[in-house]
């Protein structure tokens, strides 16, 4: 059973969070991961949760910007690669790390200049409204430490966390000097608060861009603690109040076609079924099934 959707109401407009189950079961057993594929260029991917859309991020005119590509079902193949436009994508501006959650809802990263901006690059949120603007609305900084989680330095890859005892958004930065994996909490009122490192992921390498399955009991992320280049990294919990297990390098253990260059902003699908990634300007998808 799932618990109800919550609305939250972070700066003056709602949020309807992402429904994670009240009381976390066992999770689910799959097959091994599968050897990753290409799948369209780019990179910082994540799917929506039907599955139908892949969000990214690549470069234009200079400067990175956030598209998507669309496919009709799970299996099928995306195509149709559409840059969102403003107030997502901006000319003058790196916007990137996108991420959607329910409610039409998309948080992403900017270095855009703007009243209130933080430092390299923040986390902003904003909306879609598909009647009858078809547009998203006014993107929103969510606010400098200690009053929200962004710093003066820049962070990356937000994921957002709903369970019953609270809402959590995880993200990385190098307001510490190398990347880190923090988590923020929300506020009843709806704002974030800044962040903390989370145990027993980092180290004194780079560890960024984390993304968590829609239990809390997975989280992969990139890091380059084992050979001075980006591997794809796996932690598991039993619970979501226990410990994370030590990181697994699947790039190495599973022998990524990838291995020995960079491989970014891991993320999982909604049913837990795909992993993706980007490296070299490609992303990449590998994927396992449901085991016994």
């Amino acid at each position: 059973m799932f618990a109800p959707i919550r609305t939250f109401l972070p700066m003056h407009f709602a949020i309807v969070g992402i429904a994670l189950a009240g009381t976390v079961q066992a999770a689910p057993k799959f097959s091994e991961w599968s050897e990753p594929q290409p799948t369209v260029g780019g990179g910082c991917p994540i799917e929506s949760r039907n599955g139908n859309i892949l969000y990214t991020a690549s470069g234009s005119a200079g400067t990175l910007d956030i598209w998507t590509y669309r496919r009709d079902g799970r299996k099928g193949d995306f195509s149709d690669r559409t840059r969102l436009e403003a107030p997502v994508s901006l000319d003058d501006a790196d916007d990137f790390c996108p991420t959607p959650v329910a409610g039409n809802w998309l948080f992403f990263v900017s270095d855009r200049a703007e009243d209130g901006a933080c430092g390299g690059a923040d986390i902003h949120l904003t909306k879609y409204r598909p009647y009858p603007a078809r547009s998203y609305g006014e993107a929103r900084n969510l606010g400098c430490a200690p009053d929200g989680p962004n710093t003066s330095g820049t962070e990356l890859s937000p994921a957002l966390l709903n369970t019953e005892d609270g809402t959590y958004l995880y993200y990385s930065s190098n307001v510490g000097g190398n990347q880190d994996i923090y988590r923020s909490e929300m506020a009843p009122d709806g704002s974030f608060s800044a962040g903390t490192p989370v145990p027993g992921l980092n180290t004194g390498m780079d560890d960024r861009q984390p993304n968590l399955s829609r239990d809390g009991l997975t989280i992969v992320f990139a890091s380059d603690r084992d050979s001075g280049v980006f591997d794809i990294f796996m932690s598991t919990r039993d619970s979501l109040d226990a410990p994370w297990s030590t990181p697994r390098n699947l790039s190495v253990e599973l022998g990524f076609p990838t291995a020995g260059m960079s491989e970014t902003r891991p993320s999982l699908s909604w049913d837990r079924k795909r992993l993706y990634y980007g490296s070299g300007g490609t992303v990449y998808v590998s994927e396992r099934k449901p085991g016994r």
